[in-house]
């Protein structure tokens, strides 16, 4: 589905949120050869360099992305939103985005919905109690994820000219079936 929408394998794409380079291995298997990827786990980005030595890949703490404006084709952000807890940060990485993509660039998105099941409702309550904020819930390895409501993730791509936006049903890293979404949006212009 991604070549649909950036075709050319020469395009230079951005993998935000790359963690080791899996998706970035991914897309130099299906032709594309100019990829750069950054994440905020210094760790991920290490074994990724270790596993993959000739990528292009780069820790990021956050803020300002350390490149010009308007130099990527296309950008990838898979299962990032839900790693991002505050509003302000999804949507400061989203501006980036918009500052670092050309004219027409594309962004494709996948990540996490809200779900109806008990044992989501269930953490969802407790992650409101201890974060004030609904959809957001800690896992037992220790991490605290956050899934979304689809208005507001449509809100975050305010921005952007959506070309497609669909629900779907993923497995997770855990064995179990959780909503989710994936979207293609295009820059202005």
């Amino acid at each position: 589905m991604f070549r649909e929408y950036v075709p050319d394998g020469n395009a230079r794409i951005l993998d935000f949120g790359c963690g080791y380079g899996r998706i970035m291995a991914e897309l130099a298997s299906a032709g594309y050869a100019n990829l750069t990827g950054i994440d905020f786990s210094e760790p991920l980005v290490r074994r990724g360099l270790a596993e993959h030595p000739g990528f292009n890949l780069a820790a990021y703490p956050g803020g300002p992305l350390p490149y010009a404006d308007n130099v990527f084709d296309a950008a990838v952000m898979l299962a990032v939103f839900t790693c991002m807890l505050e509003t302000r940060a999804q949507a400061e990485a989203l501006l980036e985005l918009q500052r670092v993509l050309k004219p027409g660039g594309v962004l494709y998105v996948n990540d996490f919905l809200l779900n109806r099941d008990r044992r989501n409702l269930d953490r969802y309550q407790l992650g409101q109690e201890r974060y004030g904020l609904y959809g957001v819930f800690d896992v037992d390895d220790g991490g605290t994820l956050r899934h979304h409501d689809r208005n507001h993730m449509e809100a975050l791509f305010s921005g952007f000219e959506t070309l497609a936006f669909e629900e779907v049903v993923y497995e997770t890293m855990h064995g179990h079936q959780s909503n989710g979404f994936y979207a293609v949006v295009k820059m202005p212009g």
